[in-house]
């Protein structure tokens, strides 16, 4: 466990000695940043309306937490839809790198066993996921700030699948870096996968066997109900099943 973690060290030291970690938490930043004053401003303006006009205005007659949050327009509901713009960048080296450096020679010839080198470059990516869910507690602290009993229920539990899902994503581009020696083909190939899964539950509903199929292999599907504030163990269990399987494939 002692080399698992070294090796986590490292990569998460060489993760952030390179440009493109800071790019996507700055990106990811502002594009939360975004996505979270639009629905607030317009809220506020309609809310400022509606005051005038009828003073004797309390509320909207629904939750401001899930307007700001998880309706189409909210901050969880587009970030959940473009974080398969950010796992292939992030991922494309774990793996490829170590080839194309030579060092993966000298981690072969060192006393560390493969899974240590697969489970300790993992939990880097794990606390670097944990980055960007900070960067987005950020936000819901703000929100929660701005909304009298914000229902803070709702907002954990769609924070955990936001990070679930992350880390399932990392997971995959993990393997395809594994697959090939070039960054830009594992970028593509990572990409490809994650934007499927993303859509997938979509496509073909009006027939049962395929909808049935297409839900189970919708990652973002599972996410949705935890947006809802539904936390299931059918839920956590395959998050985790997808998540080891692309480990150990790996």
């Amino acid at each position: 466990m002692k080399k698992t973690l070294t090796i986590a060290k490292t990569e998460l030291r060489n993760l952030f000695y390179s440009p493109v970690a800071w790019f996507l938490t700055i990106a990811f930043m502002v594009q939360c940043a975004i996505f979270f004053t639009k629905p607030l401003q317009m809220i506020s303006k309609y809310q400022d309306l509606a005051q005038r006009n009828n003073p004797l205005f309390k509320d909207f007659g629904q939750s401001l937490t899930k307007l700001l949050f998880l309706e189409k327009d909210g901050i969880f509901s587009n970030v959940l839809e473009n974080l398969f713009l950010f796992v292939p960048l992030l991922t494309m080296g774990l793996i490829s790198r170590e080839v194309n450096t030579g060092t993966v020679k000298l981690l072969y010839s060192s006393p560390v066993k493969l899974r240590q080198i697969v489970f300790g470059k993992y939990i880097a990516i794990m606390l670097y996921n944990l980055v960007l869910l900070c960067v987005l507690g950020v936000f819901m602290i703000t929100g929660s700030a701005s909304i009298v009993s914000a229902d803070a229920g709702i907002l954990l539990s769609s924070a955990l699948g936001f990070y679930l899902l992350m880390c399932a994503y990392t997971a995959i581009g993990m393997f395809m870096s594994s697959l090939t020696n070039y960054q830009i083909v594992s970028a593509v190939a990572s990409f490809t996968v994650v934007f499927v899964l993303s859509h997938i539950g979509g496509l073909w509903q009006r027939y049962d066997f395929i909808r049935d199929l297409t839900y189970f292999l919708s990652i973002t599907g599972r996410t949705t109900k935890m947006l809802r504030g539904l936390v299931t163990t059918s839920d956590l269990v395959y998050f985790f099943v997808i998540v080891g399987m692309f480990l150990v494939v790996t």
